[in-house]
């Protein structure tokens, strides 16, 4: 592998086994940076959601099927399956007629409990 953004990399110091190791070497420190400064972006990340969870800003993402939901149709999908599930209707069978997965069909019966 060439990295030919990086004038280091191009050059040889002459000894193959040398210039191998000390190109894999830099990669490895490259990668080893690039770990540190991710994993640094994700606890900053962590504190910031922290933070607006406690201010009672950030509520994550929005249930698209919910009695509250912001598109209409989303919202009679949502009052079919509970009045379907009220009836005793198979899960699967809700599902396919309203066109939504099973496991949302879960989350909702999990909600009405």
């Amino acid at each position: 592998m060439i990295i030919t953004s990086l004038p280091i990399m191009s050059e040889a110091v002459g000894n193959p086994l040398l210039d191998k190791f000390i190109k894999d070497l830099i990669i490895q420190i490259l990668a080893m940076i690039a770990e540190q400064e991710r994993s640094e972006s994700k606890r900053r990340q962590a504190q910031g959601i922290q933070l607006a969870k406690s201010k009672g800003v950030y509520k994550g993402r929005p249930t698209l099927y919910s009695p509250n939901a912001k598109d209409p149709q989303k919202r009679l999908v949502y009052h079919r399956v509970v009045s379907q599930l009220n009836e005793g209707i198979a899960i699967s069978k809700i599902a396919k007629e309203v066109g939504i997965t099973r496991q949302t069909i879960y989350r909702i019966k999990k909600e009405l409990n």
